[in-house]
């Protein structure tokens, strides 16, 4: 059984890693000439971080991740709203949240899988599937023939688009930033900190630096001003506490702007031998953590589908069936939770605030547990 894999990101080579890992023939197609993400660092909540230990990976991710004691949420003042303690999350529900940079984490996958498994600059152009296999097309002229095709590529996907799902992305009313600074872990507590229409989140990464990323309620393609990115977030993030400013300047122009998208979940994302994975299938916002993670839930419920056989289609249709209503779900969460901390009445932010400062950290814990807890994708 062979497997193609549109899209050398984070879930595509998940998929591989644990389709081959059962025994199944996979290779990763990338558009992209380079295998690279930069500037922007990644969170892996418990649900990920026990699929990765799963496919033999934990001990990498170790050596390349760092894990935060603990988490505030924060007002633009500095004042405290709540905590999470990394060490009660990691004994309720097998590991806390890690952070690393996504190019180290995308090295990882890439070193694991194989580069010889992985094709660079092949962007997919078409596909043809019937009962006996699926020939894929590429805008290079060169092709690739297989059992199974699997669209792995982005939010934007071409396989997704090519099945006939045009469903249009949702913005979600507001912008995002993100950078990587060097800067002294000691100096600063890691979380997210909550204004009015605008949010502002850090977190440590390895070898002294900080991953952090800022949200502003904007209208949809706006674009930085000719004096660049950080002095349009100086101005909208000017007198909230340290070290937000110094974080900012100390990452200078290396610094990414994306407006943020979600889509309406998708009844069925495949048919036949062809099926969707990632932000292919679910786009989300990122206020649960969740978009990468839901990627590797799919990489491991898909191979466990895959390894039971012979009947690929029925395998496929069975991952989707297990795989729609949960990531539905998240995807509707996560955007509530993404325009409650966008909001910008003053009323409602008190109230927003208050609401989390009483809320008990047991139920705080309660209400990430249908989501961290997940573990029917690990099942053998």
């Amino acid at each position: 059984m062979r497997t193609i894999i549109i899209g050398g990101g984070i879930g595509g080579l998940c998929a591989a890693i644990a389709l081959r890992s059962r025994g199944i023939d996979a290779e990763v197609y990338e558009k992209s000439a380079v295998h690279k993400e930069v500037g922007a660092g990644i969170s892996l909540w418990p649900n990920a971080v026990k699929a990765l230990v799963k496919l033999g990976l934990g001990d990498a991710l170790h050596s390349i991740n760092f894990a935060p004691e603990h988490f505030a949420l924060r007002r633009q003042n500095g004042a405290t709203i709540s905590v999470t303690d990394s060490m009660e999350m990691k004994s309720r529900f097998g590991s806390g949240v890690t952070v690393l940079h996504r190019a180290d984490l995308l090295a990882m996958l890439a070193e694991r899988l194989g580069t010889d498994h992985i094709h660079l600059g092949h962007e997919c152009s078409g596909f043809d599937e019937d009962q006996d296999g699926v020939a894929v097309k590429f805008t290079n002229s060169e092709a690739a023939t297989g059992d199974i095709l699997i669209g792995a590529d982005g939010i934007r996907s071409a396989v997704k688009t090519l099945l006939g799902h045009h469903d249009p992305l949702r913005y979600s009313g507001y912008t995002a930033w993100r950078g990587v600074a060097e800067y002294d872990h000691l100096d600063f507590t890691p979380g997210e900190t909550w204004g009015r229409g605008k949010r502002f989140g850090m977190l440590p990464i390895q070898n002294e630096r900080v991953y952090w990323y800022a949200t502003a309620n904007v209208p949809e393609h706006e674009s930085d001003p000719p004096e660049g990115p950080a002095a349009l977030l100086l101005s909208l993030f000017s007198g909230w506490h340290e070290p937000i400013e110094k974080l900012i300047r100390a990452t200078g122009a290396n610094i990414l702007r994306h407006d943020v998208y979600d889509r309406r979940p998708l009844r069925s994302w495949g048919r036949g031998r062809v099926t969707l994975l990632g932000d292919a299938a679910h786009p989300m916002t990122p206020n649960l953590g969740q978009g990468a993670c839901q990627g590797i839930e799919d990489a491991m419920e898909l191979a466990g589908q895959l390894a039971v056989g012979p009947d690929i289609e029925r395998s496929l249709r069975a991952y989707e069936a297990a795989r729609i209503p949960r990531t539905g779900r998240i995807v509707v969460e996560s955007r509530r939770l993404g325009a409650i901390g966008q909001w910008n009445s003053l009323p409602l932010c008190r109230l927003r605030d208050l609401a989390f400062s009483v809320a008990p950290k047991s139920a705080a814990l309660r209400s990430f547990a249908p989501i961290i807890a997940y573990e029917e994708h690990l099942a053998d």
